[in-house]
């Protein structure tokens, strides 16, 4: 049996706006939709849930073994809230990471788009001193943490 990493699923309040969000990031939407079934809310645990709308975006659409982004709004009932900041040392999922080459780039591209970045590249380098990575965290429009992370030095040598 076979597996891979399939996406990441981030729920939000406004499926347009969060869609334009990523785009600005790089993202590409490959397909869209919603449907209304009872199935739904009993699969993800959520009380009463039925309709739901989706969008599954990918960084580089002509590689369809890539991870996608599988963006979920709860209908009914409705997604509601901001994600709530969570400390980069808690459990569970803290956040999604996209590899770049350029973090300074990123960081001054995107901020005239709106991004909201939690503070400028910050460079983290070995121990040794022969690689590192400047990583840039931001948030899209409903909290959640993502980064961008540019390695820096011995490439082949990066922990994976």
């Amino acid at each position: 049996m076979t597996y891979r990493f399939w996406h990441v699923g981030i729920n939000v309040t406004d499926m347009d706006r969060t869609i334009e969000f990523y785009e600005k990031i790089g993202f590409q939407l490959e397909d869209q939709g919603g449907f209304t079934n009872p199935q739904v809310g009993e699969a993800f645990s959520v009380e009463g849930g039925d309709t739901v709308r989706f969008a599954h975006m990918r960084i580089n659409p002509n590689e369809p073994n890539e991870s996608l982004l599988d963006l979920i709004q709860w209908v009914n009932p409705p997604t509601e809230g901001y994600a709530e900041p969570r400390s980069m040392r808690d459990p569970g999922l803290c956040r999604f990471s996209i590899l770049c080459d350029d973090c300074d780039e990123r960081y001054e591209t995107l901020s005239k788009l709106g991004v909201e970045f939690v503070k400028p590249p910050t460079t983290v380098m070995a121990p040794d001193g022969t690689r590192g990575w400047k990583i840039l965290f931001a948030k899209d429009p409903d909290g959640a943490l993502f980064h961008f992370v540019e390695k820096i030095g011995d490439a082949d040598n990066h922990p994976t």
